[in-house]
């Protein structure tokens, strides 16, 4: 299946060599990369008038097995690939119906970041599936128990997954 795939920053390779320098006190065992789905909208904002020098574009991104709503901090960058369907995570969230949800995500974003008198306008251009990678870790600590580890590979952070 060709999926578009958000550029990632780190490699197995070094995703693994992050993973190693924060503690010597487990091993890794197995690498596996995870494709996890988002509609990627993107909206013009106008201010308008005297205020159209703060005009832009903004990204909000809809995860679509949890339904929850961001707005990205850059444009990022993406690339197509042939992947089996048995890395991808499956959609669970309808994200035309969460799309509705958007707009007031990106006008409170927009707010706290700019001290402006006025909310904008903001009008939907495109919207686009769009698959983040995710690498799943598995590991043994010292006392020879498994555990796994998420790491993502755009922005490099990870957490504990059988917490």
């Amino acid at each position: 299946m060709e999926i578009t795939i958000v550029k990632n920053a780190y490699t197995m390779e070094a995703a693994f060599e992050r993973l190693q320098e924060r503690s010597k006190h487990f091993s890794i065992e197995k690498m596996s990369t995870l494709f996890y789905p988002y509609l990627k909208v993107d909206y013009n904002v106008d201010f308008g008038g005297k205020l159209k020098r703060l005009n832009l574009d903004v990204i909000c991104m809809i995860d679509l097995y949890t339904g929850r709503i961001s707005v990205a901090k850059t444009e990022g960058k993406y690339f197509k690939q042939e992947v089996e369907e048995k890395y991808i995570m499956p959609i669970k969230i309808d994200g035309q119906k969460k799309k509705k949800d958007c707009p007031i995500e990106v006008s409170t974003e927009l707010m706290s970041r700019k001290r402006v008198p006025k909310i904008p306008d903001i009008t939907e251009k495109a919207d686009q599936l769009v698959y983040r990678p995710f690498f799943i870790v598995e590991c043994k600590n010292e006392q020879k128990e498994d555990f796994h580890i998420l790491f993502d590979a755009v922005s490099g952070d990870f957490s504990l997954l059988d917490a």
